[in-house]
């Protein structure tokens, strides 16, 4: 859904083809931008009852779990005026101090996270290729380029996405081993 380190956006349908059709349960094991799910067709395997997401990036899981309801994280996305070096520098320090307290986001309320998520996406698209999104410079696009903020938004406005979104039956923040042994199942891919 946005640029991140290790994307497969490029290679999602080929990576779909390996992917049985009896499968009940599909768990991204290291989620990040989930382009394996969103871009390929696993949504219609015939017995699909769990599309699980997990990224190990606390800010990632929060941005996933917000985006189940991407109607209103479209809005909450609106209201922000993309390309703005002074908004990318408060939501960028915002980020850093919630980065340094050491709790989970499920003891937040949902407006906290929602506000949290539309923060997060909006740096992660300002700067080059979603990487060391707390860290990296704002990318100033000058005008000669659409922004990534602008194609998150013309995404979740799409209903095929939307629909992708609204059938992700669990968002996590663990590691692979305690996400396998969570999930793992004869019918789980």
């Amino acid at each position: 859904m946005i640029s991140y380190i290790g994307g497969k956006s490029r290679m999602s349908k080929w990576i779909c083809e390996y992917i049985p059709n009896d499968i009940e349960t599909y768990v991204e094991v290291f989620g990040g931008a989930f382009w394996v799910y969103v871009k390929g067709d696993i949504n219609e395997k015939p017995n699909l009852k769990e599309v699980i997401y997990n990224d190990k990036n606390k800010f990632m899981a929060n941005l996933f779990m917000c985006m189940r309801e991407p109607e209103v994280f479209y809005e909450r996305l609106s209201e922000v005026e993309s390309q703005n070096a002074q908004t990318f520098k408060e939501f960028q320090t915002s980020l850093n101090i919630y980065a340094e307290v050491q709790t989970s986001l499920n003891i937040y309320g949902a407006d906290f996270r929602m506000d949290l998520a539309v923060k997060y996406a909006y740096v992660a698209t300002q700067v080059f290729s979603g990487s060391k999104v707390l860290e990296s410079k704002f990318v100033d696009l000058k005008g000669k380029y659409s922004s990534k903020y602008d194609a998150l938004r013309n995404r979740l406005q799409k209903p095929e996405i939307q629909d992708k979104l609204k059938k992700i039956t669990a968002v996590e923040n663990l590691g692979y081993e305690e996400l396998i042994k969570k999930y793992d199942s004869p019918t789980t891919f």
